[in-house]
């Protein structure tokens, strides 16, 4: 059976959304026609609760690791309207946009997931809101994989749905882990402090991630070279967990991800890795390069 994800698909076909949308169920979900999609079970409390979005109600009644799994993912924020509109990220802020020169480059990942989940920046001008939805959603996905987990190896539809909720809590914790703090820099030493209240490109809980959040993190476990690298990979270990759960959702999935929908599992998975190989790098010592070993990347 379909999960109810799934089956919101064929609402859309039926309501006269292009036909191209049928190939990509096709391509995704491995399924014939929409006469095909069933509800996730036999359990009418937790369709109803699902289709009425009522997640903390599915939460509670819904019995079978698909339904769970499901209602957690609506609790988190995602839905197939927001990934199918909302995949591509909200227009640039003009902070952003209009960047300081001396900022890097933005890895903007976190933002577009931000924008599918009804949190964005231009959704929510509130960063203390942000902050809070932010680590409520992540709490969401990381159970729905929990509840995925176990079915993944014989479910393609589960194994694409655990995908999501490990890219979308990963990408939620680099927000959380990078884009707190009151300050960036371009130094490991941080005398080049770039506060947020003279940096306007410097919002914190939006998803933009510049090099230098990175640099400021780096510099709050000290100013040594290896050691500061070793200490912010073991922050991150849960973040490498979540790059190997990817790596095995995809491969279970046997989905593509190529299409505007999904090309945000292997965006987010790469510029994470490149951060974790930019880690590496700046390790001299065995145990920094342990810390710093990614083996889904």
């Amino acid at each position: 059976m379909m999960t109810n994800l799934a089956y919101q698909f064929c609402k859309f076909m039926k309501k006269g959304f292009l036909i191209s949308f049928l190939f990509f169920l096709i391509m995704i979900f491995g399924v014939n026609s929409c006469s095909d999609l069933q509800k996730e079970s036999s359990n009418s409390a937790c369709n109803t609760a699902l289709d009425n979005q009522d997640f903390d109600t599915a939460i509670s009644v819904c019995t079978s690791s698909k339904g769970k799994g499901d209602a957690y993912m609506g609790k988190g924020g995602f839905n197939i309207t927001s990934l199918l509109n909302n995949s591509g990220g909200e227009t640039t802020p003009s902070y952003i946009a209009n960047k300081d020169s001396k900022f890097g480059t933005v890895d903007s990942n976190a933002s577009k997931v931000l924008y599918i989940i009804g949190t964005a920046q231009s959704q929510v001008s509130s960063a203390s809101t942000r902050a809070t939805n932010i680590q409520n959603a992540k709490n969401a996905f990381d159970n729905a994989s929990s509840n995925f987990s176990g079915i993944i190896s014989s479910d393609k539809d589960a194994a694409l749905m655990y995908t999501f909720a490990n890219v979308f809590a990963m990408q939620l914790g680099q927000v959380i882990f990078y884009d707190s703090l009151d300050y960036a820099c371009e130094q490991i030493a941080c005398s080049d402090n770039y506060t947020d209240a003279s940096n306007t490109e410097l919002v914190n809980y939006d998803g933009y991630i510049f090099p230098e959040d990175q640099m400021a993190k780096r510099n709050t476990y000290g100013t040594n070279v290896d050691t500061s690298a070793k200490l912010t990979c073991s922050g991150l270990d849960k973040t490498i967990t979540y790059i190997t759960r990817i790596t095995d959702g995809l491969t279970k999935s046997g989905s593509s991800t190529s299409g505007s929908s999904t090309s945000i599992i292997s965006d987010s998975k790469t510029a994470v890795c490149a951060s974790f190989t930019t880690l590496y790098n700046l390790c001299s010592t065995d145990a920094c390069r342990t810390a710093c070993t990614t083996s889904g990347c």
